[in-house]
């Protein structure tokens, strides 16, 4: 975006953060082994009830920040979102290989890859619609 002194409201690493912080917090629970063995038990841990919501939070955080933008400062968190949102869908993928790795070897929980990224990058909770 542009440097802090001619807008200060927006820059790259800001809204990065504020955009993948919960998705972040999703993925370092399931990579850390002591973490995700409460957090990702094979009995119905917190965060199997959370992951769904990564996406649409990334969804309803970007609409809103969007929208309360006006003029450049829009224009420019459009070219954000246009290379911010797929380098998540790209990223997801070694992080839910990494996750899911290190879920079975500290419990022994088979866990598909797919599966935790699908529920990763989901625009909707489909989990809980079935």
């Amino acid at each position: 975006m542009r440097d802090s002194e001619s807008n200060p409201g927006l820059s790259y690493w800001r809204e990065s953060r504020r955009l993948f912080l919960f998705p972040a917090v999703m993925f370092v629970l399931a990579i850390v082994p002591v973490f995700n063995f409460f957090m990702y038990s094979g009995h119905g841990g917190l965060a199997w009830f959370l992951i769904p919501f990564c996406c649409p939070y990334i969804i309803i955080r970007s609409v809103v920040r969007f929208f309360r933008l006006s003029g450049e400062s829009r224009t420019e968190y459009k070219r954000f979102l246009i290379a911010a949102i797929p380098s998540y869908v790209v990223a997801a993928v070694p992080l839910s290989w990494i996750a899911t790795v290190s879920i079975h070897h500290s419990f022994g929980l088979e866990a598909s890859t797919w599966v935790f990224f699908e529920i990763m990058v989901s625009p909707f909770p489909w989990w809980y619609l079935t």
